[in-house]
């Protein structure tokens, strides 16, 4: 179990040392610090560099300053506190977590409400400063403690993504979302019943910049993941499949005026991620997947690229139809073109050789292709290349035994390259990890390989 302090205990205790033991601020400090990690506590959230002259803290004091001057409606004092908040606050978690004690958030969402509706009624240059940086500060607030949006926040992202058409402000409200959104099921939960798909859907329509486009793309993603450890049944799939049905047509036709970076690679993780079912995929594929010809005829030598366009087409090949409509539209010789030419980066190999047993699972004719195109030399030469990487030898199984499943003519040619050596140096190495997938290759290419036996009964005589 890990102890905790309160940032008030410490206070205490450095000026305790300071006042008793007469030491510098430098040496109380270091004494409170040695103290408390002697005892096993936690000082992640702590501000250590305490003002020690009996003052406060200084993100404390901005809250309050702001609390006071926002009545006076002075757009220079509040500007010179809200950039005080958003520094301070851009230090580390502890100055965050003081700043959310002692009240920043509402502070923030009560200037924020104000500067919004002033807006919506006359554009003022004055009022989309002090918004603009009221935004940041609660972007740098609540960057990993999501926990204090509360409805009137949710209300406020809503409004502005819908009404607002300054695109710094919807950068920074959008960036706000994301970390709202980071690690916390429930926010994810509330701000997608608000119908926040029709807000992202009508950015994506609308707008070219490609900053507001790419977090636009992020916010999305965050609304796929399942990373709240507090809820044991989130809505992930959910939210993919609603968002996918809504979204991946104009997905697909942004990624059409957007081949090269720095748009590219963010569209198709984003599809990627959204493709969840079948029917999903047959949506992109209607939309038109030849795209994907283009995007890496032109960034043919960019690893993040050729990356990303391998997870899109890995996703895409869950559908058995969208799959073979791929390889006969000529994707196979890319494909292979794409491993041979990045197959010095580990990353970019093991995507690809994922890609090609996704587009070779229980297709005979796909694995024939693949072979007449050379592509178990590009196998074994990532294999040689990356021996120690556990992701590309595990990935080069799943291709390897799914192009020989169905087609043990092919085992001669892995047979002749030196296979049977490289994935039992593979199993040395990797047998706790996915032994089984290892062995798997080896016996569908006809090798000696001891199978363990799975589950075996205790001999006890059954009662008749």
């Amino acid at each position: 179990m890990v102890r905790v302090v309160t940032q008030e205990t410490y206070d205490e205790i450095v000026k305790e040392n300071m006042e008793e033991f007469d030491m510098t601020p430098e040496e109380a400090i270091r004494e409170a610090i040695a103290q408390f990690e002697a005892q096993g506590v936690d000082l992640s959230n702590i501000i250590k560099d305490v003002a020690l002259a009996g003052g406060d803290h200084l993100v404390s004091t901005a809250v309050e300053k702001l609390q006071q001057i926002c009545l006076d409606d002075s757009d220079d004092a509040i500007m010179k506190e809200l950039d005080i908040m958003k520094s301070e606050c851009s230090k580390d978690i502890a100055h965050r977590v003081k700043a959310g004690k002692d009240g920043a958030y509402k502070v923030l969402i009560d200037l924020l409400d104000t500067r919004h509706k002033r807006l919506l009624k006359d554009a003022n240059k004055d009022n989309e400063k002090v918004m603009l940086q009221v935004l940041n500060c609660l972007v740098a607030l609540m960057d990993m403690q999501p926990d204090l949006l509360d409805d009137r926040g949710i209300d406020l992202i809503k409004s502005i993504l819908d009404n607002m058409e300054n695109e710094d402000i919807l950068t920074a409200t959008l960036k706000w979302t994301t970390n709202c959104c980071v690690k916390h099921e429930m926010n994810r939960q509330k701000l997608f019943a608000k119908n926040i798909g029709e807000s992202l859907k009508g950015i994506i329509l609308s707008r070219k910049n490609p900053k507001v486009l790419s977090e636009c793309l992020q916010v999305i993603r965050k609304f796929t993941l399942d990373d709240d450890v507090r809820v044991e049944f989130g809505k992930t799939h959910e939210h993919s499949r609603d968002f996918g049905i809504l979204l991946l047509e104009p997905l697909t036709n942004l990624l059409k005026e957007n081949t090269k970076p720095p748009l590219v690679s963010e569209l198709m993780l984003t599809m990627a991620t959204l493709l969840v079912r079948n029917e999903l995929c047959k949506m992109v594929a209607d939309c038109g997947v030849d795209i994907l010809f283009t995007v890496l005829a032109d960034n043919y030598d960019n690893v993040a690229v050729a990356t990303q366009a391998n997870k899109l087409i890995t996703a895409l090949a869950g559908n058995d139809d969208v799959k073979r409509d791929l390889v006969r539209s000529g994707i196979v010789p890319v494909i292979i073109s794409i491993l041979t030419r990045h197959s010095n980066n580990a990353s970019a190999s093991a995507y690809c050789l994922k890609c090609i047993a996704a587009l070779t699972l229980r297709e005979p004719a796909h694995s024939q292709l693949f072979l007449e195109n050379g592509v178990p030399e590009a196998i074994v030469e990532c294999m040689k290349q990356h021996p120690d990487n556990a992701t590309v030898q595990k990935n080069a199984c799943w291709a390897i035994r799914n192009m020989v499943a169905r087609c043990r003519t092919h085992n001669a040619v892995f047979h002749e390259l030196g296979i049977q050596a490289l994935l039992n140096s593979a199993y040395d190495k990797f047998s706790a990890d996915f032994g089984f997938d290892i062995k798997s290759a080896l016996r569908d290419l006809d090798c000696d390989v001891k199978l363990d036996e799975q589950w075996t009964g205790k001999g006890v005589q059954i009662q008749q």
